[in-house]
């Protein structure tokens, strides 16, 4: 090949490489070479919001990012990953951008994402697996999009509520030794930690059974454990099972009148993590059920102890 051909074929990944950060740079209301369109109201705000960047091929590999105007691109600096609830065949990133605007208001990169929905039936299937691959590609693709902005993102928080949350856990805890950011603590709000509390009977578990491609008769507990194959299921996505010593740190949000992740949930999740000697804090909501909407006090202690552990783990 000739020279000349090099540099043509060098040209062009120069402008190709150019135009991502340009668009990075657009997106999050930046100008690029002077006033652009949408610079007043960024500069006029205390947080630049980056909207539906992509991080994968699917139609639902996107995400938002939110960076503290006031950022210190000298500086290393922590995200907090946001991830929504919705039984994992529902939902939307969206629900989370009040959550992301607070704490990035205090200092901190904030991220919400969508994931492909959960379909062990269909041609494409989609199990916790597939889940997990799109948090760590998506934590890499944000830190990327950070590193265009000039802010160095070293490490990661993950919070979620509910369906969001239990993939917050199994993340945290399952993935440890390959995120491409260091997980320094998760927040769980009414997150599924131990499927073996859940009641077979009940028509919630047994449309997630079908889900993951588990079909069971089985209407107790005991008879349920004894079917080999939902076991390894269970074990399989339950965040119990992966916690040991030197593991993150977790910071438990759970109502007490919840009665889709019951209290026996919580109780299995904090014996793990006493026998590992793993730090926590739990957060009781004494009057709330799944939806954590009944105890203001206990929501304070929530987003305090979220602020707490930040300035513990993160150092900031």
């Amino acid at each position: 090949m000739k020279r000349g051909t090099y540099a043509i074929g060098a040209g062009l990944v120069a402008l190709f490489v150019a135009g991502l950060l340009i668009f990075a740079f657009k997106a999050c209301g930046f100008s690029v070479n002077g006033i652009s369109e949408g610079d007043e109201a960024a500069l006029n705000d205390t947080v630049r919001v980056c909207e539906n960047l992509t991080y994968g091929g699917k139609e639902r590999n996107v995400f938002d990012l939110y960076i503290p105007a006031g950022a210190d691109k000298r500086e290393e600096h922590a995200l907090i990953l946001f991830l929504h609830g919705g039984s994992w065949t529902s939902g939307d990133k969206a629900s989370m951008a009040d959550d992301c605007r607070f704490f990035a208001e205090r200092g901190y990169v904030t991220a919400t994402m969508n994931y492909s929905f959960l379909n062990m039936m269909g041609e494409e299937k989609v199990d916790f697996t597939t889940m997990m691959t799109e948090i760590a590609t998506a934590l890499s693709a944000i830190k990327g999009y950070a590193a265009a902005q000039g802010v160095n993102v070293t490490k990661v928080a993950l919070s979620g509520y509910s369906a969001g949350a239990h993939l917050a856990l199994l993340y945290t805890y399952s993935m440890a030794g390959h995120s491409p950011l260091p997980v320094l603590f998760v927040h769980s709000k009414a997150g599924p930690a131990d499927f073996r509390t859940f009641s077979p009977s009940s028509s919630d578990v047994q449309d997630f059974m079908a889900k993951m491609g588990v079909g069971s008769d089985e209407k107790s507990v005991e008879e349920l454990l004894k079917n080999e194959k939902v076991v390894a299921m269970i074990q399989a996505v339950s965040p119990v099972f992966y916690v040991k010593g030197g593991a993150a740190p977790a910071i438990l949000s759970y109502g007490r009148q919840d009665g889709l992740v019951v209290w026996g949930n919580v109780a299995s999740m904090m014996n793990v993590l006493d026998a590992n000697v793993v730090d926590y804090k739990l957060i009781e909501y004494p009057n709330s059920g799944h939806g954590l909407d009944k105890d203001a006090d206990s929501a304070q202690r929530s987003v305090d102890a979220m602020l707490d552990y930040a300035k513990k783990y993160f150092g900031y």
